[in-house]
């Protein structure tokens, strides 16, 4: 999501038009008497949109589950015993099907047994002495499904078995395997074996030593026996001989070990991730488990789901807000009530108020939906997306959910965002961007330097699309956020620590002007960008009047836009002619579009290539997805470079200014007079601009 932008819907300060203010220079002169400039700006301040969905964080209405985060199908094992189909004594079965479909898509073979004449005839010392044997046959996953640790999943099922049947005491609540003692004798209450458990791992050239590898991770070894090489025709592979050893539990001990996914409903595996790739435990509850890598399953819980691993690792939530890793050796009977609490998590879905759907129901095309996950603490699950860590914060952190890859991903996504882009797509039309291209290119709201302008915008945050700062706590309205004018201020300085022509440093510290309309027209532009829309906000553009690329910014909206309905906007060229080149076109009215004009229209000497910058440094599905050929010319391919390096150093920039410090007046001042005044004069941009 790095590559989207981050800003958010803000609430200007705006006063009556019908005021006069006036500028006075340093000599007492007046600069500047308008009857539409503001008083000086305060603070930046981002009052997000938190009253149209702080409600469904603390709704107790309708609960969603695993269906609802990831809708399709789940999967469900199954036990069977014997049967007409087993070919070893003591043969039994762990099944795994999917919800959808006939047929197992993964299964595990085993036997096991125990010398019943020895077993009779001897003492409670010698029994207490006796080990019990058992043999994997079979492992097989579809080769469709590997990839996701089923394999894991079902040997350890099956361990899980071999161990509730012979080393535990029975007393575990949830066996769900239904074991018949394997004794016939009068010690079957009370006796437990070590349970021997071998297997060859069969493996060819093509996968040597990985499945031995996999084996070893679920606690395997490989024994003294002869590795068996064998071949068939062209083709050779191994045998290797492994084994692993589960040991009986005293009579006393209520050791659990893992808890057999037999008993679940439903439960799917899922990839966890962030920005940077798969996430990760930070912490482990017994210690050894840190900074393990986990194929996680998501399951079906009473009151919401659980994540587990495929060894049977639970991920739990502390009060503290640290969340750990609860080994099988840790899942004790004594931590029952911990386990049950602390590794529940809510599915809340944040809906994106799409006319005629349901609040309560995920919206179209649900992959891009927004959920967050609450723990029982009331805290919310996030991940940091540079240490690729779980944690815990009482600010909602936002995940996207994909049903058909089967994937969480936590976003730096937000409601504020994806509810201006919804707005976006419903009002941009081709008749709109017209309308407002008339009503604004003629340049009567009034007269100010850039100068001047650029004091306005400290009124406004620079991540406007932010739910919440850091500090924030839930319920608090008002963030703090770096300004805009601070972030142009710090963007003109990369470009020339870059050693970027002045022009290019020129634009970087005026590209943002455009949300200076706010202030020039506070009964009009300023009260729909408070209460409906912001167009000055600058954010991913398009062409309008032709068609859409599938890549657009969030294109799950497209059918919100009524010129979707036109067949004259629903081509290639639309109703341009081909190659005609992008100064003909149309694009998504937007700050950035009206500043272009501004600086055209006040007859700068910046060089075209500015200019080029500053209009099409948002439309990314052409200087990076490359759409638009049949549109694009030879002059706009001689501009990409320029408008693409641009856009390299604002996400630069944007990043690193995530938690700076305000600028004050007086920093901004210097930087101009020292270095940007000079530079604004050399390109005819220091003059009253008509705004």
């Amino acid at each position: 999501n790095i590559h989207h932008d981050h800003e958010n819907f803000c609430q200007g300060e705006y006063m009556s038009s019908k005021a006069a203010y006036f500028f006075i220079d340093k000599n007492g002169s007046q600069m500047t008497s308008l009857h539409c400039i503001p008083p000086p700006a305060k603070k930046a301040k981002c009052e997000t949109s938190w009253r149209s969905w702080r409600g469904e964080l603390t709704n107790n209405g309708r609960r969603f589950g695993l269906q609802d985060l990831l809708p399709g199908f789940t999967l469900r094992l199954e036990h069977r015993e014997g049967g007409a189909l087993s070919t070893h004594r003591g043969e039994e079965r762990i099944l795994l099907f999917r919800s959808d479909k006939p047929g197992a898509i993964a299964k595990i073979i085993y036997s096991s047994e125990i010398d019943d004449e020895t077993s009779l005839q001897s003492s409670m010392a010698e029994l207490q002495k006796n080990t019990a044997h058992a043999k994997i046959h079979v492992l097989d996953v579809k080769s469709q499904y590997r990839g996701r640790d089923l394999g894991g999943l079902l040997f350890s099922e099956a361990l899980t078995h071999l161990r509730s049947k012979y080393c535990n005491n029975g007393e575990n609540d949830d066996d769900v395997f239904h074991v018949k003692d394997p004794l016939k004798s009068d010690y079957k209450q009370t006796q437990l074996y070590d349970v021997n458990c071998s297997l060859e791992a069969e493996e060819d050239v093509a996968r040597h030593g990985k499945l031995i590898d996999f084996y070893m991770r679920l606690g395997c070894h490989v024994t003294s026996k002869r590795v068996q090489y064998m071949s068939d025709n062209d083709f050779a592979y191994r045998k290797v001989p492994m084994e692993v050893t589960l040991k009986a539990a005293s009579t006393a001990s209520k050791n659990r070990k893992r808890s057999s996914l037999m008993c679940k409903a439903s439960f799917l595996p899922v990839q966890l991730v962030g920005d940077a790739g798969n996430l990760t435990v930070k912490s482990s509850a017994g210690g050894s488990e840190a900074d393990t890598k986990f194929d996680w399953l998501i399951t079906q819980a009473d009151d919401g789901i659980m994540f587990s691993s495929t060894h049977g690792h639970v991920m739990i939530a502390s009060p503290s807000g640290d969340v750990a890793i609860l080994s099988p050796d840790d899942q004790t009977s004594d931590s029952d009530s911990d386990i049950e609490s602390w590794s529940i998590f809510v599915p809340i879905h944040i809906s994106d108020g799409i006319d005629g759907c349901d609040e309560n129901s995920p919206q179209p095309d649900s992959s891009r939906s927004l959920w967050v996950l609450r723990s029982c603490h009331g805290t919310f699950l996030t991940a940091d997306s540079v240490s690729k860590y779980f944690s815990c914060t009482n600010l909602p952190s936002f995940w996207q959910a994909n049903g058909s890859n089967l994937r969480l991903a936590c976003t730096s996504d937000t409601p504020p965002r994806r509810h201006h882009y919804l707005q976006c797509w419903k009002l941009q039309t081709h008749d709109y961007v017209q309308s407002m291209r008339s009503r604004f290119l003629n340049f009567s709201l009034g007269k100010a330097t850039l100068f001047e302008a650029l004091g306005w915008i400290h009124a406004f945050p620079a991540y406007p699309f932010h739910a919440w700062s850091s500090n924030d706590t839930i319920g608090s309205s008002m963030v703090s956020s770096p300004s805009l004018r601070t972030l142009s201020f710090l963007m003109a300085e990369a470009a020339r620590d870059e050693g970027l022509p002045d022009w290019v440093q020129l634009i970087a510290l005026f590209h943002e002007l455009g949300e200076a309309v706010k202030k020039l027209d506070p009964n009009n532009t300023g009260k729909m960008a408070d209460s409906i829309y912001d167009w000055t906000i600058s954010t991913r553009s398009r062409i309008v009047g032709c068609a859409t690329p599938d890549c657009a910014t969030f294109s799950e909206f497209r059918h919100s836009n009524t010129d979707s309905l036109d067949g004259r906007y629903n081509t290639d060229t639309g109703v341009y002619e081909s190659n005609c080149g992008l100064d003909s076109v149309m694009l998504l009215w937007s700050g950035a579009e009206f500043m272009y004009h501004l600086l055209r229209h006040n007859h700068t000497a910046l060089p075209m290539e500015a200019l080029a910058i500053v209009r099409y440094f948002l439309l990314g599905d052409w200087h990076e997805h490359h759409e638009y050929t049949s549109i694009t010319n030879e002059y706009d391919n001689d501009m990409l470079p320029w408008v693409r390096d641009f856009d390299r150093l604002r996400r630069k920039t944007r990043l690193e200014c995530l938690d700076c410090v305000d600028l004050s007046d007086e920093q901004c001042t210097y930087l101009w007079e020292s270095q940007y005044s000079r530079i604004a004069a050399k390109y005819d941009c220091d003059h009253l601009f008509e705004w």
